[in-house]
């Protein structure tokens, strides 16, 4: 399929006309620029009298919610934002693609592509423009996006609670190229995934008693497979009263956020360096620091490199119920994909010790798939496995406990866990019959 053929974006709500956005926003500067102090009052105020102007011509009235998303559009023009705004607000959109100022496609939470029916700025210029102004003062650190930098990356504050990451490039392409992630779901929890068909109720079960049993638990999965969202959830069954410390390349976990559920949260950040090339604080750092603040649980946004040695110690650091998400395949292949990580280390790790960490410092490693179908994109736990020592592979033993059978969207049980740990989740009140195996699924006994 050509872009030509895609269809346009259409959620059936109204997109705010980026003519009258403007207007809006140049009205609202000014008078902000005679300090008028309350920025939401004068959109708003500038909004209604707009709207006002509009019926007193004839036209039909707006709909509350339009005057809603347009107010919106116009906040998201003061921050800078421009025709970048109107997008970042839609709630069914996960990923942007701009590929030029007119020539933008999204992805939906269904899978869909879809154009964009709107320019992001008048021009390729226009839109460079805008990007160095985000990049120079959105983010905690100044940001230089120009010919002699042309790659950039940053996380604004937009495009939902815990908002959206930028990554930009320039000269390097024929038009400017932008990709932007928003993060959805910020409060989702296990209930939530079960109700989108991610996991059923035997997994809801066994995944918050794994959590209430301090396991070790590491999320993996390919490209937008929902590692983070599944840790999100997890996270929610995290009881309120433990000092939780997460540590991320980007805010993505939210948890921070959720004072009622959370009381007691040190997120941490890691930091780039700014225009000067000083100032940077990488995910190694902050691991470090991690422990240092008496943490019940360590949680790790997604490692990309030499830093797994920090996470691995960070989750085998004796205290209880750590996670993290790591790119992988699949299940099995995590020890190697640690392995390799370990490599890029600074001293490399050797692969036997990696190996050897593994077994120490997971208990469980739970698979996410993604399956983009005829009927949609849907996301599920594909498969869970306990971590065992090291075998006679000079590998750790991997278990599996849950894996899907062929024609099937859910996994089911294939195998009981080790003593020890199921003693551990029965001590939780896990019912032991979630490992029942239904041999007949698999038209006889997985192996």
């Amino acid at each position: 399929m050509t872009p030509t053929m895609l269809p346009w974006f259409d959620d059936g709500d109204p997109i705010p006309d980026p003519a009258t956005v403007d207007t809006l926003r140049t009205r609202a500067a000014a008078r902000l620029d005679n300090h008028e102090p309350d920025q939401h009052a004068v959109v708003s105020d500038e909004v209604f009298a707009w709207a006002a102007d509009r019926a007193a011509a004839g036209r039909p009235p707006m709909p509350e919610a339009v005057e809603r998303r347009l107010i919106r559009a116009v906040h998201g023009g003061l921050a800078g934002l421009g025709g970048l705004a109107a997008v970042l607000d839609r709630d069914a959109i996960e990923n942007i693609h701009v590929h030029g100022h007119d020539h933008v496609l999204v992805n939906t939470a269904d899978g869909t592509t879809a154009r964009w029916p709107h320019p992001v700025a008048d021009s390729d210029e226009a839109l460079l423009d805008l990007l160095g102004e985000l990049f120079a003062r959105a983010g905690r650190t100044s940001r230089e996006f120009s010919p002699a930098h042309p790659i950039a990356n940053i996380r604004i504050p937009a495009g939902g609670p815990l908002g959206a990451r930028i990554a930009a490039v320039r000269e390097l392409c024929d038009r400017p190229r932008v990709a932007i992630r928003r993060h959805r779901l910020a409060h989702a929890a296990l209930e939530d995934l079960r109700a989108n068909g991610t996991l059923d109720a035997r997994l809801q079960q066994f995944l918050s008693a794994a959590v209430a049993a301090g396991l070790n638990l590491l999320v993996t999965g390919g490209p937008y497979a929902g590692k983070t969202t599944l840790l999100r959830a997890l996270c929610q069954e995290i009881p309120a009263p433990e000092h939780v410390v997460t540590v991320e390349d980007d805010y993505e976990l939210g948890l921070h956020l959720d004072h009622g559920r959370h009381p007691l949260v040190t997120a941490l950040e890691s930091r780039t360096a700014g225009a000067e090339g000083t100032g940077e604080i990488t995910l190694d750092d902050l691991l470090k620091q991690a422990l240092r603040h008496s943490p019940s649980r360590v949680i790790v946004g997604e490692v990309r490199a030499g830093e797994i040695t920090a996470m691995m110690r960070a989750l085998g650091n004796g205290a209880a119920g750590g996670m993290g998400t790591l790119h992988a395949t699949s299940a099995r292949a995590v020890p190697d994909r640690i392995a390799a990580l370990g490599q890029l280390a600074d001293p490399p790790l050797p692969i036997a010790a990696a190996h050897r960490w593994t077994a120490s410092a997971l208990d469980v490693i739970v698979h996410v798939t993604r399956h983009d179908q005829p009927d949609g994109r849907h996301r599920t736990v594909g498969e869970i496995v306990e971590v065992g020592p090291v075998g006679d592979a000079e590998a750790p033993d991997l278990t599996p406990l849950f894996a899907t059978a062929p024609g099937q969207r859910h996994p089911i049980p294939v195998g009981p866990p080790s003593p020890e740990l199921l003693e551990r989740l029965v001590a939780t009140g896990l019912d032991a019959g979630v490992f029942d195996l239904p041999a007949r699924a698999w038209g006889g006994e997985h192996r």
